[in-house]
């Protein structure tokens, strides 16, 4: 009984229930659409490149001095440890030079995705450096790259790959000062080259649950709403809300009085 009560309450406030659905799906029919929009927001590419870390000698080793192999091994996991959590893939000397080598290698790129391929924007330093992040193992460092198009994805990675083998020492420096000719130079060796994109979830794609959910929220809100408003009604429209009122039994009920201009059958 109590659920044909209940039923009754939300059938004669349907259209609250109705209104608050229908602004709730408008809203997130306009925020999904937006998502869709976005370029990498509900599906980002990853490509990901193998670089290791090591020090080239300059000068050829005497019987005076030879290369100590574990102190250089251990400088250079420290150096793929730094160049892996520190500033250097975020530069923007960096990102600026990984966006100088995507455009000298066009002829390499349509190779792989053909030409004219959507790099997406990756005349953005900024954007470049956002894409990259880095793990570390030892002296090798894997650099993904996250991007919202699978041929920029791949060039980025490709890109930072050969800037990191023709210029890390530019950009990473493990002594006080500049590095002399006597000293060891940073060097770079690209040992996995970059894998191709793969689909992966975008940073937005959690807001389809959110959505779904709002949509739920929005009913369950328009039901709470038409329970409010028959609560605060206290108009009574029937024997049943009479008798229940009341408490009393009734027994009888004056039927409604005929509308002028109607035939009778219709008045039945």
């Amino acid at each position: 009984m109590e659920l044909r009560t209940y039923w009754a309450i939300i059938w004669r406030r349907i259209w609250l229930v109705a209104l608050v659905v229908i602004v709730v799906a408008l809203y997130a029919g306009y925020q999904y659409y937006h998502l869709r929009k976005t370029p990498g927001a509900l599906t980002a590419y990853h490509s990901s490149v193998t670089i290791e870390i090591g020090l080239q000698n300059n000068l050829p080793a005497t019987n005076n001095q030879a290369p100590n192999y574990s102190d250089e091994l251990n400088v250079a996991a420290t150096l793929a440890d730094s160049l892996a959590t520190g500033p250097t893939l975020t530069s923007s000397e960096f990102d600026s030079a990984v966006s100088r080598q995507i455009s000298q290698d066009s002829a390499l790129i349509a190779q792989h995705y053909g030409t004219n391929a959507d790099l997406g924007d990756w005349q953005n330093a900024g954007a470049i450096g956002g894409a990259l992040s880095a793990t570390s193992l030892h002296n090798l460092v894997t650099v993904t790259v996250t991007w919202t198009t699978p041929a920029g994805a791949w060039a980025i990675a490709n890109a930072v790959g050969e800037v990191s083998v023709a210029h890390l020492g530019d950009y990473v420096n493990y002594t006080a000062g500049k590095i002399t000719a006597s000293e060891p130079a940073v060097s770079a060796t690209v040992i996995s080259n970059a894998t191709p994109a793969s689909a992966v979830p975008g940073p937005e794609s959690n807001k389809k649950t959110f959505l779904l959910l709002l949509l739920l929220v929005g009913l369950l809100i328009g039901i709470a709403l038409a329970f409010l408003a028959d609560y605060l009604d206290d108009r009574i429209r029937d024997k049943n809300e009479v008798a229940q009122l009341l408490q009393l039994p009734v027994y009888g009920d004056i039927p409604r009085p005929p509308v002028a201009g109607k035939s009778e059958s219709v008045r039945r």
